[in-house]
């Protein structure tokens, strides 16, 4: 039976998300092909992802939230982790490394022979955060020791492949493996959210710059105050004051609300009850909300950008960044052209299909069984 290592790191820098969901996939999926998982012992995360497949253990100082010494604590635990890990690399007791994330510790542990595959998920930071972004600086400095070391490259998209050969041109495509990720259809749940608008357009997710969504408040705007409309983001932190006073001065903070999400559980009741899914984003790997409204029933409104097409296909519409009138149109389409929504939500069913977790494990066995053959 063919071992595969992972390591904790992503499950300690998500409590939950679409990276750590992924690797839960990933790792619940390994035994129907008869791979076995190999954890560190000391796995502790509160990763809702992990704690509700049973595959961790919760660590009481990990998890206080207002212990003193907290952050001192949790960088013992970490410095655990990553010498168990070593340990395992140090062994050889394993056939192939499959880090869940980019800092490369172990590089100066890993057996020359041993297999390296790494999941790229996107090159965001690359893209997007210059030089005196320091704070964001270490996933773009680890990116450019892990990935030479490689001995495959995981893309979430084609779209990622290409920004991987971009700004690693030297590295063999041949050697870069482009696998979706799935999605499950979310349970029925019924009235799980109360106090929803009557009518919201929804935007799901964190909104730093390159999201746009001071871009799409500001091409929104008329719109929701003429037809008496809420912008609702669900997820990420609350409205901030720069964020507040641009939706003031648009006389919007009636109209814009914040839902915080705790995990994706009842995310499903947010899409089935808006009147569509919007994603202004300029840049993703991958975009998994577009799934999450597809098989929620939900029309999908997105910039045409990045991955979207890849993703989408026909089951969206979309708009031009530089248009804000066009996003306006396309939205107006769904809520008022007869049959638009209906057709938009079919075809978002059948294209979810193609989406499937065990699709996405199977790839991956495929790939560590062809660096071990």
């Amino acid at each position: 039976m063919k071992r595969i290592l992972f390591d904790n790191q992503i499950f300690r820098k998500q409590p939950y998300g679409g990276i750590s969901k992924y690797f839960t996939e990933l790792l619940t999926g390994l035994k129907a092909h008869h791979v076995y998982k190999v954890l560190p012992k000391k796995f502790y995360s509160a990763n809702v992802n992990l704690v509700t497949n049973n595959l961790t253990k919760l660590n009481r100082l990990r998890n206080a939230k207002f212990l003193p010494g907290r952050k001192s604590i949790e960088r013992v635990i970490v410095k655990q982790e990553e010498l168990v890990t070593l340990d395992i690399l140090q062994s050889g007791k394993f056939d192939v490394f499959h880090p869940t994330y980019f800092n490369p510790y172990f590089l100066d542990n890993l057996p020359a022979k041993k297999p390296l595959v790494v999941t790229v998920h996107d090159m965001i930071h690359e893209n997007y955060y210059s030089d005196h972004y320091e704070y964001l600086l270490d996933e773009t400095y680890w990116k450019r020791r892990i990935i030479p070391r490689a001995n495959h490259i995981i893309a979430v998209s084609e779209y990622t492949k290409q920004q991987v050969l971009k700004y690693f041109p030297d590295f063999d495509a041949a050697k870069i493996s482009v696998v979706y990720h799935g999605i499950n259809p979310y349970p029925a749940n019924g009235d799980v959210h109360t106090g929803l608008p009557e009518k919201y357009i929804l935007f799901v997710g964190v909104r730093k710059h390159y999201k746009n969504f001071i871009w799409l408040a500001r091409a929104l705007a008329p719109y929701l105050l003429q037809h008496n409309i809420t912008l609702l983001c669900a997820g990420a932190t609350p409205i901030d004051l720069y964020e507040n006073e641009i939706l003031q001065s648009l006389k919007l903070d009636k109209h814009v609300k914040q839902l915080p999400l705790h995990n994706n559980e009842n995310i499903g009741d947010l899409y089935s009850k808006a009147l569509c899914f919007v994603f202004p984003s300029a840049e993703e790997g991958f975009g998994i909300p577009i799934l999450e409204a597809f098989v929620s029933n939900c029309p999908v409104v997105l910039a045409n950008s990045s991955c979207f097409p890849e993703i989408a296909g026909d089951a969206a519409l979309y708009f031009d960044l530089t248009n804000k009138e066009e996003i306006v149109k396309q939205i107006d389409k769904i809520i008022n052209e007869p049959g638009v929504k209906d057709d938009l939500v079919a075809k978002g069913q059948e294209r979810a299909k193609l989406f499937t977790w065990e699709d996405t494990v199977a790839k991956h066995v495929e790939i560590y069984n062809s660096l071990l053959s």
